[in-house]
């Protein structure tokens, strides 16, 4: 197993946050980086029958610009505006840069039969970025090319995709004795599989057959250390940011990913409107790292 170096902080302001990474970025010496920004979630809109970007600026009416508000804020463009910040400065530095847009697609995904045909239409008629995305890359000198394609989609990871992924990758690694399955309820067929680090802490990865974030998380991980890529910042939701840093952990451990360098920021994500309201807070960062093999 893996030995993780890691520390964890909070910063109060965008500068400090942005010094932060940037200090671990200089401190590497990576060629390349990837940044997961724009993170959003897929809400349905009744009125034109399918999913669209729960991003405030791709709103047509003022009850989804409403929805949207109440329950993510600025979260979306604001940490793909921080994610292009950082792409532009280090495609200046002679880093090759690579932007991971993550879709959460199926928490406010109706649950009814049709859930993945409202899926699969959006995704086929998922092209080109959102235009507000669109824009945004424009005016920082990049371009769609800037986008890592997951095995699922060229522009995009969606979420269920990689909830599946884990799930059967869960099942081997059951067996293989690197993940623990407790029965919680024989008669309801219910389990737990976790994952015990090297802290000894027990980590729920499924529960009754629910992947959560930390799953999907690893599984993500997983396939950007494939493709090669040694060096990842994630922009995360505030109330995700435990899941996704136990999915770090997670895969840093389990998969024994040796030289992976991995910095969690979680900037709002809970209905904040302003950076003011962001910072406020205060926001969580945490950096992960293994030795080189």
């Amino acid at each position: 197993m893996s030995t993780i170096r890691q520390h964890n902080q909070l910063v109060d302001s965008e500068q400090e946050l942005l010094a932060t990474i940037g200090r671990e970025i200089g401190a590497g010496d990576h060629s390349d980086i990837v940044i997961m920004a724009g993170h959003f979630m897929l809400f349905m809109d009744t009125k034109q029958n399918k999913l669209v970007p729960g991003i405030l600026e791709e709103q047509q009416s003022d009850e989804m610009r409403s929805r949207v508000a109440q329950r993510v804020g600025i979260f979306p463009t604001y940490t793909w505006q921080l994610g292009l910040k950082l792409a532009q400065n280090w495609a200046i530095n002679d880093r090759k840069v690579g932007l991971l847009l993550l879709i959460n697609d199926w928490q406010y995904v109706p649950t009814s039969s049709s859930a993945a045909e409202l899926r699969q239409a959006f995704y086929e008629n998922f092209s080109a970025l959102p235009p507000s995305y669109e824009s945004e890359l424009k005016q920082r000198g990049l371009s769609q090319a800037s986008l890592i394609s997951s095995r699922k989609h060229p522009l995009v990871f969606p979420e269920t995709w990689l909830k599946y992924r884990f799930q059967k990758m869960a099942q081997k690694l059951v067996k293989a004795g690197k993940l623990n399955k407790k029965v919680l309820d024989a008669s309801r067929n219910e389990s737990e599989v976790s994952f015990v680090n090297n802290d000894g802490n027990s980590l729920p990865l499924i529960s009754c057959g629910v992947t959560g974030c930390a799953g999907e998380i690893t599984e993500m991980i997983a396939e950007v250390y494939a493709a090669g890529h040694r060096f990842m910042v994630i922009f995360a939701p505030e109330e995700c940011y435990q899941s996704v840093h136990t999915g770090v952990d997670v895969a840093l451990s389990l998969y024994q990913f040796a030289g992976m360098k991995v910095i969690i920021a979680a900037p709002g994500g809970s209905g904040e409107m302003t950076q003011e309201e962001i910072y406020a807070k205060m926001v969580h960062v945490a950096v992960l790292e293994t030795a080189a093999s």
